[in-house]
């Protein structure tokens, strides 16, 4: 893997994160250069200025020595400040012939030159040049102080006199710190100031794809037919393809209930007339033949009703109560199997609702209570709850239950274990496939009852703000 796929793998994958740490890295990095840059120019500064005071005294005790027509034995002069302070680091000495003049504030002590950290300091191998210009350099002072250096060698009446004079190592250090103080604060602040600003920049800037976001959930709750072409210039083209999209399903899912509608309307004529045809019949067989074509009628009557309301209202608006339903689906097989005492268990709250049509549910529920009812030995548990945008219906019995070889033949059409028991074995499949048609499935197991435990999930209903609970 590169590094570039490395880097990418790390970067965060929000875009208001990106952001957030590319302008955070970018002021980072600005501020940095900038105190930096800042200190660079004031520390230039500082010792330009302190360069140019001890270059004067330079200027001035040579001066003092060159207007003598010999080398006196005793130089002095009247320092200006800060160099007439005894130990304050403002000190000056010239030495030629061993002859040493000092300033009084050196109080007969030396200077020590500890030779030079600065790069551009550099002597000739040759003899001193008269027009040199003073050159820094580090010493120490007759306490042991640190002391920043600027040395001059001139010739004075044929001689070469090295002319020295000095500053305390803090001021240079000094007025730095205490200039850079404000300077670090007001960056601080500034830096503030600019990430308050880039938070600013950016809910504003990603506002409008929350807009398209909402948008896209009230089109999927049905509350809107598009989303709002009103939108900036770098979202329109977006905007107007995902409309597109809209469209194209709208009206795809529009044909496919017509021909739906269309194959419901086909079957439904020659039903009805093999439905007339049986009506008379006094034969036992054509009476189940009937029977079976009035369900027949009624499924196909059920599905149309189905694809006429999905395509007015769309399922997002469908939220349907469960336990009420379960409620009366457990009295009515109660009553029909009262004989047997049977012991059913409801658990599930009054507030778990599903996205489903209530005959459809009813269908489902039906299906699974009836099946537990047909074989349960004693007791029955009915359980409900959500997981956040799924519902999960649980109907258990203590009856046989089914080996887990067997479980796919049950969820077959038409498909019976037990040929003495009554029933078509179309329960669990249609079931099966209601849930699939709503996103969700079945699955059989085994019950902590013993017998078999029939599980439905099924989406939650869309809340207001577009999002299942």
């Amino acid at each position: 893997m590169s590094p570039l796929d490395r880097l990418r793998r790390l970067a965060p994958k929000s875009i208001a994160a990106r952001l957030a740490l590319g302008s955070a890295i970018l002021v980072m990095a600005a501020l940095i250069a900038t105190g930096i840059s800042t200190g660079i120019v004031l520390s230039r500064f500082i010792r330009y200025q302190i360069d140019q005071r001890l270059d004067t005294q330079i200027a001035a005790v040579t001066s003092a020595l060159e207007n003598r027509p010999s080398l006196p034995d005793v130089l002095t002069l009247n320092d200006p400040p800060p160099f007439d302070r005894p130990g304050g680091g403002w000190y000056w000495m010239a030495t030629v012939d061993g002859h040493t003049y000092r300033s009084a504030s050196l109080d007969g002590g030396d200077i020590t030159n500890r030779g030079s950290d600065h790069w551009w300091v550099g002597w000739h191998d040759g003899p001193p040049d008269a027009n040199a210009r003073p050159r820094p350099f580090n010493g120490v002072g007759p306490r042991g102080e640190p002391l920043y250096l600027r040395i001059q060698v001139v010739p004075i009446n044929g001689a070469w006199i090295t002319v020295t004079s000095s500053a305390p190592a803090h001021a240079l250090v000094r007025p730095l710190r205490d200039a850079l103080a404000p300077v670090i604060l007001a960056m601080l602040a500034l830096g503030v100031l600019l990430a308050a600003a880039s938070v600013l920049q950016m809910r504003l800037g990603l506002r409008p794809l929350k807009q398209v976001t909402k948008g896209l959930e009230d089109v999927r709750a049905g509350r809107a037919s598009s989303i709002d072409g009103n939108q900036p210039k770098e979202l329109s083209g977006l905007v107007d393809e995902l409309n597109s999209l809209i469209r194209q399903n709208a009206e795809g899912i529009r044909r496919a209930r017509g021909h739906v509608s269309n194959l419901g309307h086909a079957l439904n004529t020659p039903l009805a007339a093999l439905s007339l045809s049986l009506a008379g019949s006094r034969n036992g067989r054509d009476a189940e033949r009937l029977r079976l074509v009035a369900e027949m009628q009624e499924r196909i009557r059920h599905h149309l009703g189905r694809a006429r309301a999905a395509a007015l209202n769309g399922p997002a608006h469908i939220s349907t109560a469960i336990k009420p339903r379960v409620l009366d689906l457990n009295v009515v097989l109660s009553k029909i199997n009262a004989e047997r005492g049977l012991s059913v268990a409801v658990d599930m709250p009054e507030t778990l609702t599903v996205a489903c049509e209530p005959q459809d549910l009813d269908e489902m529920l039906g299906n699974m209570l009836d099946n537990a009812f047909k074989w349960a030995a004693s007791a029955i548990s009915i359980k409900g709850r959500s997981d956040g945008s799924q519902v999960y219906i649980e109907v258990a019995d203590d009856g046989p239950g089914i080996s887990a070889e067997k479980i796919q033949d049950v969820l077959q059409a038409g498909r019976k274990l037990d040929e003495s028991v009554a029933g078509h074995g179309f329960g669990l499949s249609i079931t099966r496939e209601l849930a699939e048609l709503y996103g969700g499935d079945l699955n059989l197991g085994k019950a902590t009852l013993g017998g078999l435990k029939v599980v439905v999930r099924l989406p939650g209903p869309v809340t207001p703000g577009g999002t299942k609970p």
